[in-house]
């Protein structure tokens, strides 16, 4: 393989390997270990790279070419594109660390050459030596320096139960959101076992961020944290339900009680009230996750355009130049 590449087509996904944070932070034998691991791969326009859905096997390396990033958020879902890489660039990775299917689908935009590490080296050479773990004792004492606590499960799971002070940033839409976050703090990442943390805090480290994860994610914590919904810390994003419509819900044994008649035509209004409520409650989270979904489409929509305006103007400097020369001549 690296025989037939030429040298300035190895200098340049070298250099862009070598230029990356994640690989800035492992040892030079672990480097040169990946380096003479990597397996080349090709794919032409249109060719499906990784499938939403499949299991994860490599962590790739744009040798050359363009690829471009979608994810369906239900199966029935309008295809959301997050995101366009090109040479240099890395991904594959969240599967290979979370242990869950791929979360996104990956096209060839171009004829494109990549470069690929199975996951037992992934996990050895990068994975290992890269991330930092923290325990209970440890977060709580580098929260009380400063340190930012992100949940990046979903907000449903996020409104049952927290830590108090966390912010929630689904890992899902992440990406989308790293120019929110403060980096002048470190950021401990919290989930549910430690899995998903372990993708997100590559992410936050791949694009110079300070982060480290909670081992074992909430369910290492002892006493397990109060259960309950949170109005108070809930984003306006999510779908809250207000705690006093959640007291007008009568009990399981409160409905379950003997009753006479009467009693009877009461606890059947009731339980209609509970269903008109779940329904509404699963209307609003339904409408939530569009707008979700529309906010990430737009955001990708104007990031797009950002670029194609910062190359109009450079085409315009450029013509600028020009016509002034031709003035002059």
């Amino acid at each position: 393989m690296f025989i037939e590449e030429t040298q300035e087509d190895s200098d340049d996904w070298m250099s862009a390997l070598l230029r990356s944070p994640i690989f800035q932070r492992l040892p030079p034998t672990n480097l040169q270990k990946i380096i003479m691991s990597l397996e080349a791969v090709h794919f032409n326009k249109g060719d499906v790279i990784i499938e939403q859905g499949s299991q994860g096997d490599y962590y790739y390396l744009i040798k050359n070419g363009h690829c471009e990033l979608t994810r369906k958020p239900t199966p029935n879902a309008k295809e959301i594109k997050l995101a366009r890489l090109a040479s240099g660039d890395t991904f594959g990775e969240d599967a290979l660390l979370s242990d869950a299917p791929r979360n996104v689908t990956i096209t060839a935009l171009t004829s494109i050459s990549l470069l690929r590490l199975n996951k037992p080296q992934f996990i050895s050479l990068i994975k290992e030596p890269s991330l930092t773990f923290v325990n209970q004792a440890e977060m709580q004492k580098a929260v009380q320096q400063g340190a930012t606590l992100l949940d990046v499960r979903t907000p449903d799971d996020y409104n049952i139960h927290h830590l108090e002070g966390s912010i929630n940033e689904p890992f899902f839409s992440l990406r989308m959101q790293l120019k929110t976050l403060n980096r002048e703090k470190p950021i401990i990442v919290i989930c549910g076992d430690g899995k998903t943390s372990e993708a997100a805090v590559f992410l936050l480290l791949r694009n110079k961020i300070n982060a480290m994860l909670l081992k074992g994610g909430l369910a290492s914590l002892n006493p397990e944290p109060e259960q309950g919904i949170s109005s108070a810390n809930a984003t306006d994003d999510n779908v809250v339900v207000d705690v006093e419509t959640l007291k007008t819900i009568p009990q399981k044994h409160e409905i379950e009680q003997p009753v006479d008649n009467a009693a009877s035509v009461s606890s059947s209004a009731q339980d209609d009230h509970i269903k008109a409520l779940l329904s509404e409650i699963e209307t609003l989270k339904s409408t939530n996750q569009q707008l979700t979904n529309k906010c990430m489409e737009l955001e990708f929509n104007k990031q797009h355009a950002e670029k194609k305006i910062r190359l109009y103007h450079k085409q315009l400097e450029k013509l600028t130049l020009e016509l002034d020369q031709l003035k002059k001549a």
